[in-house]
Parts: C-alpha cells; structure tokens; sequence
C-alpha cells in the first residue's frame, strides 16, 4: 500500500508539473522523484518514512478531484520499464563487494528502522558518512514486501531512481522524434522506442557496474547530467520553474555520495561560465546545501564519519604526506587504463570504448554541433571551457586519489582495474556531458535543417547502441540466475557457523536495531572479509569487531576496548574457553560470564560494568 500510494502520487504529481510549466513529462517524473526523495530524507530523521504512504494517498486523492490528465507515453515506458526490471530482477542477490560492505546493508537497516539510527547505530561503521539518496529509493520498492525483507527490490529500486533521472533526456528525445522524424504511426512509434531504450542503455556505455550492483556514482553521473541541461535550459523555461528544478537536482546531487558537492561544484561553474547571472542562483545554492549541510550535522552528532573521510581530512591537515614509491608505476597504469581499456570493462560482439576515446568523441560532438548550428561559435567555446577544466580537475582529482587514500590498494598496478576506477569515479564527467550535449541538441534540432537533425540524432542512437555493454545487460536481466545459488552459497560460507550463531542472535532482537554490538574474537586472527559478510545478515543491528589476545592483556584492557568502540552491547566468541579470565571480572554482582552472550554495556565512574539482557 506505500509503495503503491507513494509512486501513483509521484506519477501524479510528475503530470501536474508537465502541465502546469508545459514541460515533458520526464522532466516532471525527476522533479516529483526528487521531491519524493527529499520528503522521505527528512522523514527518516524521525523514523517516520512510512508517513509517505500518506501523504501520497492525499495527494491522490485532492489531485483526482480537480483534474484529470492524459496518459502520456513516456509514463507508459517509464511504468512498464520499472516493472520489466523488477520480475526480470526477482531472484537477484548482491555479491558486489561495495554492496556488501555498505550500500545493500544500509538499505536494509532503513528498512526494518523507518529511518536513520541513532548515535554509533548505523551499520558499517566504516562509510558513516556517505549520503543516503540510493538507500532512500531502495527503501521504497522493499516497500513491495513491506512484511519481509527481499533483498532484490533493491536492484528494482536502483533501476528506477536512475531511470527516474533519465527521463528528462527521454523527453527531449521525444520532443525531437515527433518535431524531426517524417515516419508516422507504429513506424514513429517504434522509433520512439529505439530512442527510450538508448537512454537506458547510456549509463552502461560509460560504466558497467550498474549491471553487477548498485554503485551511487553511476547515480550520480545521470543527476549530474540532468542537473547541466536544468542549468542550460535558462531561456526556455520559467524563472522560478528554473531555480525550483535547478534546487531539487542539486540537493538530490548532494545527498548522492559525499563527493556530490564536487560536481555540484561544477554545475554551479557551468552556470557562471554560460549562464546569465542572477541572484535567485544563492537562494537555490542555499536550499540546495542547506540539504547537505543538515547531512553533515547529522553525522556529526551521531558520530557518523566515513574511513575515506577520516583518512582524507589527516592527509590534508597534517603536513606530512608523501607520495608513495609506486607513484610513476600507478602514471603508467592510469595512462594505459584511460587510453586502451573499455570503461564498462565487459567484452561485446560491438565496440567497447575505452574513456580516452570517450572524451574525444564528446569533443567531436560538441565541434559537430557548433559546426551544424545547434549551438553558435561563441557558446560552443564557453562550453568547452567548462567542460575542459571540470575534465582536468576530474581525472587529476582522480589519480590523486590513488596515489593517496587509495595508495595502499595495490590491485590499482594493474591497466584494467585502472581503467574501472577511472569511469566509474568519472562518471558524472562523461555522462553528465553526453547527456548535456544531447538534451541541448534535441531542445534546439528545430533550428536546424531536418536532415541535418535527423544525422544528429541518428548518430547519437548509432553511439549508444554501438558501445552500450549488452554483456552486463544480459546478466543483470537474465544470465544472473545461473550463478544465484553460488553467490547464495558463497555469502553462506563467509558469514560462517559462528556468524550465523552472532546473527540469530542479535537481529532477532528488536531491541538491538540500531544499538552498536562490539564482537569480540581471538585476536590471532584476521576475519575482516568474514566481518563484512555477517555485518550484512546482522543489519539492521550495527555491528563492531575487535580482539583478545589472551595470554598478554587483562580485563582493564578489555574495559579499554569497550569504551573506546563506543558499543551498547557486547558479545564474545571464545571457542578455545580462555575469554573468562578477560571478561568475567567486568560482569555485574552475581553473574556469571559465558560466551557466545548479549551483554548490555554500563559505563559509569566505576568502570565498565556488563549486564545480561
């Protein structure tokens, strides 16, 4: 009933907008999207994210009284879209790591909580920081299994935030089908088709992990994008309408990953560089970051800081960093990725590009259309300019990340596992700027000759359709479901007998959702992978590891590590029985230690107290 109520609301109120500003209705599904998101945003400070059931069912209700709309095709393919990935996606499980370690899990806790834990409660303790934008939409489609938790909603709810965000490009692309296409009736209606489906196959061009899980920087790039055709849309629209949808995008870009305020950054150097300057810019600047900056307070006072960011802020502030050894080996390696391997990083029977000769042809295409007179001389060169310092800034940025935060992860000294970190973390570059180009393209083909446009056009499907990774479509689709079983016996493995025992302990526990668990083991050995798998089943309970080395420290030690893990309860794996000497003395009067127990952390004057719940 949520997520009915909630997306027929958002459809609603996506043809409410298109008819109130005469703008496409893709235009009005990412702005109704945008707003859905941002109301459940702050809904989950409170724990309330179910209350969007509501006010959507009002919404309908109200809006089916005043007026009625026309189905339009582009909600049609949107619908059918969304629902096509859903069953298609019905038995898919994650084994991105990346998902695994923090986006699946984080989903999942919103999921059982409502909304955001409180202080030290978030699961994956590790990425505190990173914004919730795709965890809020997968939110929603688990929503079709309000009753239990079926992890592969999730994959349904990532498809369709970032169709979601494509739709405004579909819409231009249906603008310029029916103003330049001569063909009519199924013929035009086919050709409409061919242009909804390279807009979903886009994403794939420029990075293929969209196909494996379900990476926010792939999100990022396709809000990006829709954010700089908002911007340049500023003579054919309405003023307020502008600023309005310049806000939503934004503060949807900022509340993606931390490094949104990079590329909202850009979009707002795009914007001075090519835009007439007004001051309405601040005021959306400021609701905009007024969404991040209560992201970040919020962090800070539920001590929510990611392993990245902590690293990042001690590089920069301390004064001592140093460039590693391998620094001209990982310049080889990233050069090599950049110019010779295929961004997406699967092998079709088409061509698969690698981000050097992406970066050409979205050179080429912004020369082609100056030379055609889609945009004049003088605009074309601003846009260069833009595009070629945010470019530079990019990929710099980028290398610079690996010969700092990323400078002990040595699987980078190699081309191809470079050449998958440069598009996936440059993605909002290309993408944002093909998008850019195409949508301005289709607002402005009408200027030109129609066989002129009609070149254009075709040659950007031909693109698309050329390089687009249809091995990575297949499998996220259908070729998934031969590796299910393994991926399920995998994760199985890795969380272990002692892991699922920690498991059916905690989560079953309601009163441990949200509450930090600190899991103690012999310290003698590494279990960090294994960690990461039984952190996941253990969601929406946070859960922290640690160790023991029982023949050197004592039970002070012990206290020690409990206070400074900031953990609510406590629970020890001893299967070789020599825990009790370490822990027995922080027991409450009159019990007894065990292993393999709940036990609620007191901290007081005294010291460290534990108590069974």
């Amino acid at each position: 009933m949520i997520f009915v109520m909630t997306i027929v609301a958002m459809l609603l109120l996506s043809a409410c907008i298109a008819d109130r500003y005469k703008v496409s209705v893709g235009d009005g599904i990412a702005l109704s999207g945008s707003v859905t998101i941002l109301l459940l945003y702050v809904l989950a400070f409170f724990r309330g994210m179910k209350l969007i059931g509501v006010i959507g069912l009002v919404f309908v209700v109200v809006i089916f009284r005043l007026k009625k709309y026309v189905l339009d095709p582009l909600l049609v393919m949107f619908v059918v879209g969304v629902a096509a990935v859903t069953l298609l996606t019905g038995q898919q499980v994650f084994s991105w790591w990346d998902d695994i370690n923090f986006w699946s899990s984080d989903a999942k806790q919103l999921f059982y909580m409502n909304g955001f834990p409180g202080k030290y409660g978030n699961v994956s303790p590790e990425f505190g920081d990173y914004p919730p934008v795709t965890s809020i939409f997968k939110w929603l489609f688990l929503q079709m299994s309000s009753d239990s938790y079926n992890e592969s909603l999730q994959f349904a709810g990532y498809f369709a935030l970032n169709l979601t965000f494509l739709m405004p490009l579909a819409g231009r692309l249906k603008k310029w089908t029916e103003d330049g296409c001569a063909c009519r009736g199924a013929k035009k209606a086919a050709f409409l088709l061919v242009c909804f489906a390279a807009v979903v196959l886009l994403p794939g061009v420029f990075n293929g992990i969209i196909y494996y899980g379900t990476p926010a920087d792939i999100t990022m790039g396709i809000v990006y994008g829709a954010l700089l055709l908002a911007i340049y849309e500023q003579e054919m629209v309405d003023e307020n309408f502008y600023y309005i949808r310049i806000a939503l995008y934004s503060a949807v870009l900022f509340l993606t990953k931390s490094v949104g305020v990079e590329w909202a950054i850009f979009a707002f150097l795009f914007y001075l560089i090519t835009r007439k300057k007004s001051w309405k810019i601040l005021i959306t600047g400021a609701v905009s970051g007024g969404f991040y900056v209560s992201w970040l307070l919020f962090c800070l006072i539920n001590r929510r800081v990611a392993k990245l960011t902590g690293a990042g802020l001690r590089m920069a502030t301390s004064g001592t960093y140093t460039a590693p050894q391998n620094t001209m080996e990982k310049a080889r390696y990233f050069i090599e990725g950049f110019w010779t391997m295929p961004m997406h990083a699967d092998s079709n029977l088409t061509f698969d590009i690698s981000t050097g000769v992406a970066v050409l042809t979205l050179s080429a295409f912004l020369f082609a259309l100056m030379k055609c007179g889609i945009f004049e001389k003088k605009e074309a060169k601003k846009i260069a300019i833009f595009l070629g310092i945010s470019g530079l800034l990019c990929y710099g940025i980028i290398f610079l990340a690996h010969i700092s935060i990323f400078q002990t992860e040595d699987q980078y000294l190699d081309a191809y596992a470079m050449a998958v970190s440069i598009a996936r973390y440059a993605c909002p570059f290309a993408l944002g700027g093909f998008y850019l180009l195409i949508g301005a393209f289709c607002d402005r083909s009408g200027k030109i000759p129609q066989k002129s446009g009609m070149r254009i056009g075709i040659a950007f499907l031909l693109f698309v359709l050329l390089t687009a990774d249809y091995t990575g479509v297949y499998k996220h689709l259908l070729g998934y479901r031969k590796s299910v079983e393994e991926n399920i016996n995998y994760c199985y493995d890795m969380v272990g007998d002692e892991g699922r025992i920690l498991v059916d302990k905690v989560a079953q526990n309601k009163s441990l959702w949200g509450k930090r668990v600190l899991v103690m083991r012999d310290g003698h050995t590494y279990t960090w992978v294994h960690d990461t798998y039984i952190s996941k089943e253990a969601s929406p309970v946070a859960l922290v590891y640690d160790g023991y080395l029982a023949e050197q420290e004592s039970s002070a030690d012990m206290a020690g590590k409990i206070v400074t893990n900031h953990a609510s309860y406590l629970y020890v794996e001893d299967a070789d029985g020599r825990a009790a000497d370490l822990f027995s003395p922080l027991m409450k009067d009159g019990e007894e230690f065990a292993p393999c127990t709940v036990y609620k952390i007191e901290i007081s004057e005294e010291g460290v107290v534990l108590t069974s719940i």
